[in-house]
């Protein structure tokens, strides 16, 4: 049913448009497209926002020294109402995309009025001068030097300029696993054929790979797919459909060892834990801005270790033509013409939200409600879980199945009955196939407990 009397788009099933009317400015918001997808087939549906006067943004509450505790239900409530979700919906899906604070939100709109309404900002999409800030507070928040940093459109994105743009030669070995992304897999399959390279993938699909306490099984595994002629290595850092935390630091120092370079398939960890792209040890990490960041979409870096970035070309270059003037570092493979302004700004505001909840606290947070959603969900029979309760092995991203439902009924009926709870299916190479939830902070305990009682439910029907 749709509640459409104006131009503006906003999921009501998920969005509370009396917080967005909050936010806008003599009527500005009403002529945003700000569209939400929906759930399970669910469309988009409409409500306007009538002119009304900016009302002061919520402050976040104040962060007591060192971060708050990851228990305390009253100061992370006071965060958890800085999202625009209406009442009634529990959202578990940060880990495909990760709702932006208000904070954000507001950012981001007033970024496209200033360019839609100042002549004077059509550079922005160029250049703008807190575009180096933001590059610093990005190297800052996973631990590298700016000259690494790129600024992307997706970890995707970031995973082509890596890949695409490396020195690899006919004959050479690139190497993954058939547990990864499925697009990253396609991009490698194509550069093989294209430039005469040998794709190989190593099997880790079967099933005690994702209830391993000991990654040396991965380590193993991983090693004995490489020969004298590999030249290249990926692995994501967390698995989107299961959450298992890759040993990468390991397996990047084999690789390196060896001489090969590795790029770090990173779509789950930034914004969820803590990163340092130095103690990783990867050549190479790609990831985005979207999810567990909680800036818009079509945002993402891209690492690059200096001490290979001459190894990496940029796919387009529209920097200066003058070696005294030219673009060097990683910041050379985001020269590519034409930005979003409002995209780029969402960054900053995303980081600096991160940063007043400090990354400690907001991963000891999500730690403690995965901890909690895991035990939960082992207590219910018929009930399976995959991954493992050791923070080094597995995060904020819990998958489990029921005994014989279909997972696309699970999604369903968590979604369709009130209150509504928003999580997603996930498959893998081997025939796995389940549900994920994937927490952050706009999630509460009595959230994860209300998720555990409605799968009971279900488990027991």
């Amino acid at each position: 049913m749709s509640d459409n009397e104006g131009t503006i788009k906003i999921d009501s099933r998920i969005q509370d448009t009396e917080k967005i009317r909050s936010l806008s400015r003599r009527g500005f918001l009403g002529s945003v497209m700000a569209g939400a997808a929906g759930v399970a087939g669910a469309s988009t549906l409409l409500s306007s926002v009538t002119e009304a006067e900016a009302e002061p943004l919520p402050d976040l509450p104040a962060t007591p020294p060192g971060g708050a505790a990851p228990d305390d239900e009253s100061y992370w409530k006071g965060v958890a109402d800085q999202f625009l979700l209406r009442d009634g919906v529990i959202y578990m899906n940060s880990g495909t995309r990760g709702i932006s604070p208000m904070s954000v939100h507001k950012a981001q709109i007033d970024a496209v009025e200033a360019v839609n309404s100042d002549p004077a900002m059509c550079w922005s999409t160029y250049f703008f001068s807190g575009m180096d800030k933001i590059r610093q507070d990005m190297a800052d928040f996973v631990g590298a030097d700016v000259e690494e940093i790129a600024i992307t459109n997706s970890t995707t994105d970031g995973m082509g300029l890596g890949f695409m743009g490396l020195d690899l030669k006919q004959g050479d070995e690139i190497l993954t696993t058939n547990y990864d992304y499925g697009w990253v897999k396609n991009m490698m399959a194509f550069r093989a054929k294209r430039d005469g390279l040998v794709f190989k993938m190593v099997d880790i699909s079967d099933p005690e790979f994702r209830v391993l306490e000991d990654p040396q099984k991965v380590i193993d595994t991983v090693e004995a797919g490489i020969t004298p002629r590999t030249r290249f290595l990926t692995i994501c850092h967390i698995n989107y459909t299961d959450g298992f935390i890759m040993p990468v630091k390991e397996i990047c120092e084999m690789a390196r060892s060896r001489g090969i370079i590795t790029l770090i398939d990173g779509a789950q960890p930034p914004g969820m834990m803590k990163l340092d792209m130095k103690d990783l040890a990867c050549d190479m990490y790609a990831g985005p801005g979207h999810k567990y960041m909680l800036a818009a979409q079509h945002t993402g870096f891209l690492f690059v270790r200096n001490d290979i970035v001459d190894r990496v070309h940029p796919l387009v270059y529209t920097g200066s033509s003058n070696p005294e003037f030219a673009v060097t570092g990683a910041r050379k493979l985001e020269q590519r013409g034409s930005t979003s302004y409002s995209d780029r700004v969402s960054i900053g505001a995303a980081l600096d939200f991160h940063n007043k909840l400090t990354r400690e606290a907001v991963e000891a947070r999500l730690y403690y409600l995965s901890l909690r959603l895991r035990h939960g969900l082992k207590a219910i029979d018929g009930v399976t879980v995959y991954g493992s309760d050791d923070p080094k092995l597995s995060m904020a991203l819990i998958s489990f199945s029921i005994k014989d439902l279909n997972p696309s009924d699970i999604v369903g009926r968590l979604w369709y009955r009130s209150p509504n709870i928003y999580i997603r299916t996930v498959g893998a190479a081997g025939g796995f196939s389940g549900v994920r939830a994937t927490l952050h902070v706009m999630d509460t305990a009595d959230q994860v407990d209300t998720l555990i009682d409605r799968v009971a439910g279900l488990a027991e029907s």
